[in-house]
């Protein structure tokens, strides 16, 4: 388990807060005496004197007012110099003022910099506009409003505009603590990449030390520390063991300032941010290091009450669950006893109502430890408490960073409640949990969660979730009594909102039970698979037998720990090197590449094999059993690490014979999403092509590619975008409208932020994911094929079953089918499949993901005559140029193949053949399958109808 740093925020906060909105006056012209009978100056002569944000915003209202009223100016001060003072003055008190609406004050805060901003300049009055930069900065930083990726970047730029006069010689301590600020603002950005941004944090908080040191600035000092060790837990760059040694050094650092008599609070924390820091601990006995985290949680708990720290209180006992649960010394039942313990009493604070996210967390792992002790019963209330949280974030309106941070902190509580349910002999139940918690977000995007109520209850909806906004604001802002009386307010609009989302339903829609037997009427199966740490199952929807609609297929072996090392490696016995071992080879270059190249066709040719053995066989067994035919759709709704690999690859070691041999398989997020490709594939539309081919100037197959593609519709009908012509602009214009989108193109998988991956175009400028889920209404193409490499991966790190990528972006754009890839793919090959995918699908009239199924076994069985033989007469019909013929008759010739990386092909197609000298060799390769390897065809997945 991944054991988070629970007070990073609050971290954070208080490191922010080091560097407050600084009130630093105007300095007073002393000419002229002041006359402290006139109400102005009276009032200019209290607002210098406080420093009470609240009598400070009244004292500032008031000369506003009376400066509108002013005809002749009272004091020696310029005016305009007085009003920068007081915008500045009350605009930095809003952004630190406690009482009111959070939001509301920062909004009013950042108006009032801004207008000061507008009058005070770098040259004339260098401090005070540095000044409120930084705190038009830090109001930015912490604004509720707007989107949090562009008020990051607009804090960085003015806390950068403050550094440029606020420098280490001039000021050190305040550029000390702008530092400091610039490092939290990375620590959390979302814009750039993600590893350099915790880079830049580091150097900067590292930078702040030079100067806050531990004699002089002892608080801001530890403050500093915590936030360096946070950047370390978060870095990716460098080794994991050494970058977790330094979170640990760090947080202990802080720990020599904070001390339980002098700071109880700060100083429990500081004891769970290290608890937390050793039990994500590479170095050292596991064992060891998780019984140095509970002495440090229950040191801290010694500090905290229920009653004077609540929230902190339960912080700590659910991460001291946490690490019972995990533990691996002791009695297992004592820990679990200690974990249920701690759980339990954490939930007491974190209730649904007022922390549904806290309560989603807590019960989720309390249902985790249920589940290990073999109590069905007790994990499923635990996962319905956890599930009725997730249901009440959502229903609350998330906006989408809200909602990507809700479904990470869901993690499996999906499928661990869908296995809880299995257990329980509740086969429908578990198909409905495992089905709702896929692809939640897209789900969200294409309004297939809709509720269904009137318009009275549509308009309480509305009203819920603004008062809710706003209630949540005015706990965060309040102390005490009346943050009490806050969030008992809040909890009473939660329950309000809860029972209309649970009236409202999914809109009418039918139950998953009921959308996978509407997709299998016809024929064909539904297959699911749930994944926990405990084993899995599959659950197959097709033809009923003796009276039961789903077949379980109990696979223990099926756990996330097994998928993880068949896809990372595993450094216990029996080791293996894993699947990303062999598909990083594709990333090396020069001799190296060529010399590994081998390694990379072992590990696909291997996979086939032990995805038989992981549950090919039982699955094969089953669909007989239900009487699905060879030639029947396999409807495959692949669970996390699954989603990396063909399903089709899996093989049987005794007849070599694939899955996708005998069926034919579409992948889908989620039933719900498949639904809706259903009905959409419905309505008609004629044959339109936007297709973008070569923008990057590299690919020659793909200029094949594009002009086979486009001899398929008419003159009028088609737009192609190639080479420099195809701008990121261009093609978003090109798209609109049209009913196939063809991309012959480069593509790259972020694995590490799915939402960077991206579609190059020309310059090497990047359509990502991101910015295709900021476009709307260019349409609902038919098809969108992905001629590229990596194009059809989705999300493996925060939650895979919520299919963060390319293929999802386009389904959430509209698109009723989905063709990508899940490896880089040869130029040559793909050329010839994509041409046959287009010939089957709109001249034989067969539906898109037939004509890939067809495509793909013609591919892998056609020997080089033959494909060269269809080469020729695409030339001869003029859907080749005459070029762009002898591109694909040289990459099929036999001095081509073997060479370098097809050699190695050549290789594996010729293993059975006993072919002896110049002749025969020659004659072997021209008759044999040059494109049989699945390296050619089987990374190419339809997702959609």
């Amino acid at each position: 388990m991944r054991h988070r740093l629970t007070r990073l925020t609050l971290a954070v906060a208080l490191a922010l807060a080091a560097t407050p909105a600084i009130q630093v006056h105007a300095q007073q012209q002393t000419a002229a005496p002041v006359q402290d009978e006139a109400p102005l100056p009276g009032l200019y002569r209290q607002w210098q004197d406080t420093q009470d944000p609240d009598k400070k915003i009244a004292l500032g209202e008031q000369m506003l007012v009376l400066e509108r009223k002013s005809e002749a100016w009272p004091l020696a001060t310029a005016r305009e110099q007085v009003k920068a003072e007081i915008w500045f003055g009350l605009g930095s008190a809003y952004v630190t003022r406690l009482d009111g609406v959070r939001a509301d004050n920062l909004e009013q805060g950042i108006a009032l910099l801004e207008a000061a901003l507008e009058v005070s300049t770098r040259s004339t009055d260098g401090q005070n506009w540095a000044q409120a930069h930084n705190n038009l900065a830090i109001a930015y930083w912490a604004r509720i409003r707007g989107e949090r990726s562009d008020n990051e970047e607009r804090a960085i730029a003015h806390f950068e505009a403050a550094a440029s006069v606020l420098t280490r010689d001039a000021t050190p301590d305040l550029w000390a603590r702008l530092q400091n600020n610039l490092g939290i603002v990375y620590t959390t950005r979302i814009h750039g990449d993600a590893a350099a941004n915790i880079e830049l944090a580091i150097v900067y908080f590292e930078a702040a030390l030079t100067v806050l040191s531990r004699e002089q600035y002892p608080e801001e000092w530890a403050k500093l520390q915590n936030n360096l060790a946070s950047a370390y837990q978060n870095r990716k760059q460098g080794e994991r063991a050494d970058n977790r040694e330094k979170e640990i050094a760090h947080f202990e650092a802080a720990l020599t300032v904070f001390t339980r008599e002098a700071s109880p609070v700060a100083w429990a924390t500081a004891q769970s941010n290290l608890a937390a820091a050793y039990l994500n601990r590479v170095r050292g006995e596991a064992a060891a290091n998780q019984d140095k985290a509970i002495g440090l949680l229950e040191a801290a708990l010694t500090a905290l009450s229920r009653e004077q720290a609540p929230q902190q209180w339960a912080t700590v006992h659910r991460l001291a669950g946490n690490a019972f649960a995990d533990r691996s010394g002791g009695v297992a039942k004592d820990n679990r006893s200690a974990a249920v313990a701690h759980y339990e009493a954490a939930l007491t604070v974190f209730t649904r109502d007022a922390f549904p996210q806290d309560h989603m967390r807590t019960s989720r792992s309390l249902g985790r430890v249920w589940l290990d002790a073999g109590d069905p019963a007790k994990a499923g209330k635990a996962y319905a408490d956890a599930r009725e949280a997730f249901l009440l974030l959502f229903g609350q309106g998330l906006e989408d960073e809200e909602a990507r941070a809700v479904i990470a902190d869901a993690g499996p509580l999906f499928p661990e409640a869908a296995f809880a349910a299995l257990l329980r002999g509740e086969p429908d139940a578990a198909l409905e949990l495992v089905s709702e918690g896929k692809a939640r977000r897209l789900s969200v995007v294409l309004k297939l969660q809709t509720l269904d109520l009137n318009a009275d209850e549509l308009k309480r909806l509305s009203d819920l979730r603004i008062a809710i906004r706003k209630m949540q604001q005015a706990v965060e802002a309040s102390t005490g009594a009346a943050r009490a009386a806050y969030l008992e307010r809040l909890a009473t609009l939660r329950q309000g909102l809860l029972g209309l989302v649970k009236a409202g339903g999914t809109g009418g829609a039918d139950t998953a039970l009921a959308q996978a037997r509407n997709l299998t009427a016809s024929g064909g199966a539904v297959i699911v698979p749930v994944v926990t740490g405990l084993g899995g199952k599959l659950l197959v929807i097709a033809k009923p037998k003796d009276g039961k609609e789903i077949a379980v297929i109990d696979l223990p072996a099926l756990t996330t720990q097994k998928l993880a090392d068949l896809l990372a490696g595993s450094t216990v016995e029996p080791k293996s090197a894993g699947w990303l071992a062999g598909y990083f080879v594709q990333y090396l270059q020069g001799p190296e590449a060529e010399k590994r190249w081998p390694e990379w066709l072992a590990a696909i040719d291997g996979l086939g094999p032990e995805l038989w053995r992981l549950f090919g066989r039982e699955l094969e067994a089953t669909l007989k059993e239900r009487g699905v035919q060879p030639g029947q759709r396999l409807l495959w709704l692949p669970s996390g690490w699954l989603g990396v690999w063909p399903l089709g690859l899996s093989q049987n070691p005794d007849t070599k014979r694939r899955l996708a041999e005998d069926y034919e398989i579409v992948y889908a997020p989620s039933l719900a999403i498949f639904a809706s490709s259903l009905r959409d594939a419905a309505r008609p539309a004629p044959a339109t092509l936007a297709a973008i081919v070569n923008p990057t100037g590299d690919l020659a197959g793909a200029e094949s590619e594009g002009a086979m593609v486009a001899a398929r519709f008419a003159s009028g009908a088609r737009t192609i975008l190639k080479r420099q012509a195809a701008t990121p602009d261009a093609v978003i214009a090109a798209l609109k409208g049209r009913s196939y989108w063809h991309f012959a193109t480069h593509g790259t998988f972020a694995w590490f932020d799915p939402r960077r991956s991206a579609l190059l175009m020309s310059g090497g400028a990047r359509l990502s994911v991101g910015k295709l889920q900021e476009i709307g209404g260019l349409g609902h193409p038919r098809l969108v094929v992905m001629s590229a490499c990596e194009t059809g991966l989705t999300e493996l790190t925060s939650n895979p079953d919520e299919f963060i990528g390319l293929p999802g972006a386009f389904a959430a754009l509209g698109a009723t089918g989905v063709i990508g890839t899940l490896w880089p793919v040869s130029d040559a090959a793909t050329a010839l499949l994509m041409a046959k995918v287009y010939e089957l699908h709109l001249d034989a009239r067969l539906a898109p993901p037939t004509a890939l199924a067809r495509a793909q076994a013609w591919l892998r069985e056609a020997t080089n005559d033959e494909l060269a033989a269809y080469a020729k007469q695409a030339s001869a019909r003029s859907r080749l140029t005459a070029e762009q013929y002898a591109g694909i008759a040289e990459a099929l010739s036999v001095d081509a193949l073997a060479r370098s990386r097809n050699g190695a092909i050549v290789e594996w197609v010729m293993r059975d053949k006993a072919a002896t000298g110049a002749t025969k060799h020659i004659d072997a390769v021209r008759t044999a399958r040059p494109y049989a390897h699945p390296y050619f065809w089987a990374g190419f997945v339809y997702t959609g109808l």
